[in-house]
């Protein structure tokens, strides 16, 4: 499931009442806080055209590493974003008229801005403060819709800058996701940038956030065709190209989750943009159903980090909390679904209260050992009364703080995600069949509304039009390529996994045959594990490798 949801704690009780607020403390690994509609944000308008789909081989597209430039004419204005000249009636530090989503307009204009503002395809730059020990910038570019067709139009990526000196290292960090304001306002930096004190560049994927093209629309299928991997390495490509010409020290590229899975590609599109490529907890995206995700969760995950005996208590702890969430079916469902429409959630029409109810008690377990793996609460909640209505709520609240309604609205922010996952990157299988049997044991099968054979695309069905249901097709040949490039690849590569995250069992196959690639485990870190949690030995190597490819 979309890796962007709580964070780890196993503080009983505790848990519960501050799991909210450790949202964005997970989210800064692996992606950005939610906003509240993707569907409202407008940008420049675009041309549309349709092109074939991307075939990857081994190697990167030759012509790729110099992206057309756009004919298209900047918005509300005829001067070419490339030109000193401007609107006197401008606000300061903009080239062209941005959309108020945008959020560009309460910094201010210095040297640096001036030379941020000269780069190719920058349209605004603004000084943000420096709120720790480093001055940060929010830098905006407009980036074609699609760099092999500059004729499609364009939309404005908004980026954040955090400057320490021009021979410095950088840093540049992708969550896969949308940026929030402490990318833009806070000296935040990803665990290498502050580890080593590294320039960073943060960066917000395409189509999400406000970096979205007037016309998006998550009921359509138009636009969407310039969503893809290749496009966003060009994206990286170009900003990475424009700040080398006066960032003078090594390139890292760093990312969490769908962010790692990010590093991977850049890696194999534009091996020289970076020296090093530093992924954490990536997915490897072998197919849009990837199988054995659930058998994991149910039957193995875990064992390393608990022992095998504790372990499977707590995967047994975790099934029996569904086993009653799903006997509070006909008291829940139609709430949960209530209090999505309430949250503003728009559910397509097979979205029926009881299948997002049974998704949601189904991925309970992948969050709970994604994240939290807080057992004691779930321990707790199972002591209590189950004939009380203080049972019933706490059922409810955890069910709900895992995922709440909007996860599957066809208005999430996080909407790209299935777009992406249905297309290139993938996603796990979704599989009821132990939350089956344990209710058939208890002869409550009838509970489930997901059956057998509607478990196949349930997600995509869930989440997309018809339309869209015929126009998303899964390529494989990007995953192939990774898998080709992971063993040929001459660039430095550190992969950094915990083991007891339900996304460590659909990562790239392990490499063994190839110096350059340095896989890292941590047996007991879950999806926000870090590698300080290492053994010093294998901190002291990576602090090496990362030394000696930085030049620090």
């Amino acid at each position: 499931m979309i890796a962007k949801k709580y964070g780890k704690n196993n503080n009983g009780n505790l848990g519960k009442k501050i799991l909210s607020i450790l949202l964005v403390l997970a989210m800064v690994l692996s992606c950005a806080a939610c906003s509240s509609s993707e569907t409202t944000k407008k940008k420049k308008k675009t041309k549309k055209s349709k092109t074939s789909k991307t075939e990857y081989t081994s190697e990167p597209d030759e012509t790729s590493d110099e992206p057309s430039e756009s004919t298209d004419e900047p918005t509300k204005t005829s001067e070419d974003p490339t030109e000193t000249t401007r609107d006197p009636n401008l606000p300061e530090g903009q080239k062209v008229y941005l959309p108020a989503e945008i959020g560009f307009g309460t910094g201010t204009q210095n040297e640096m801005t001036a030379k941020l503002l000269e780069l190719d395809r920058v349209v605004a730059a603004e000084y943000r403060g420096k709120p720790i020990s480093n001055d940060r910038y929010f830098v905006v570019f407009e980036m074609p819709l699609d760099w092999k067709n500059p004729d499609a139009g364009t939309f404005f990526l908004r980026t954040g800058f955090t400057y320490v000196s021009d021979d410095t290292a950088t840093n540049f960090c992708c969550n896969g996701y949308m940026l929030n304001d402490i990318y833009f306002d806070y000296d935040f930096r990803s665990e290498i940038g502050e580890r080593y004190d590294l320039n960073q560049i943060d960066c917000e994927y395409r189509f999400f956030g406000a970096s979205v093209p007037e016309g998006l629309d998550n009921t359509s299928t138009d636009l969407w065709e310039y969503l893809t991997a290749a496009n966003a390495a060009a994206d990286f490509h170009h900003i990475i190209e424009q700040y080398k010409t006066f960032l003078t020290g090594k390139w890292a590229f760093t990312g969490g989750s769908k962010g790692g899975q990010l590093t991977h590609f850049q890696s194999y599109f534009y091996p020289d943009d970076c020296d090093l490529y530093f992924s954490f907890v990536a997915p490897g995206g072998v197919s849009p159903e990837a199988p054995d995700f659930f058998d994991n969760i149910y039957t193995t995950i875990g064992n390393e980090a608990y022992g095998k005996e504790q372990a499977a208590a707590y995967r047994d702890l975790v099934l029996q909390f569904q086993v009653e969430a799903m006997k509070l079916k006909p008291q829940l469902a139609e709430r949960y679904y209530q209090d999505g429409l309430d949250m503003g959630c728009v559910f397509t029409d097979y979205t029926t209260p009881e299948i997002l109810y049974d998704m949601a008690v189904l991925e309970f377990a992948t969050i709970t050992w994604q994240y939290s793996q807080d057992f004691y609460s779930i321990e707790q909640a199972l002591a209590m009364d189950k004939s009380s209505q203080e049972f019933v709520d706490e059922v409810y609240d955890q069910i709900f703080i895992a995922n709440d309604p909007s996860t599957w609205s066809t208005t999430t922010p996080f909407y790209p995600y299935y777009i992406q996952a249905a297309t290139e990157n993938g996603e796990h299988e979704y599989d009821f069949s132990f939350i089956r049997e344990a209710l058939k044991k208890e002869g409550l099968e009838d509970l489930l509304t997901v059956t057998e054979d509607m478990e196949s695309g349930l997600l995509y069905r869930m989440v997309f039009t018809p339309a869209q249901l015929a126009t998303f097709t899964f390529d494989s040949s990007l995953y192939d390529a990774m898998v080709e490039w992971s063993h040929t690849t001459e660039k430095t590569v550190i992969m950094f996994y915990g083991a007891s995250d339900v996304w460590y069992a659909m990562r790239l196959p392990d490499v063994t045959d190839n110096p350059n690639v340095h896989i890292y485990v941590d047996q007991k870190a879950s999806h926000i594990g870090s590698f300080t949690g290492l053994p010093s030995s294998e901190r002291a190597e990576i602090d090496g490798l990362v030394s000696r490819t930085l030049d620090l």
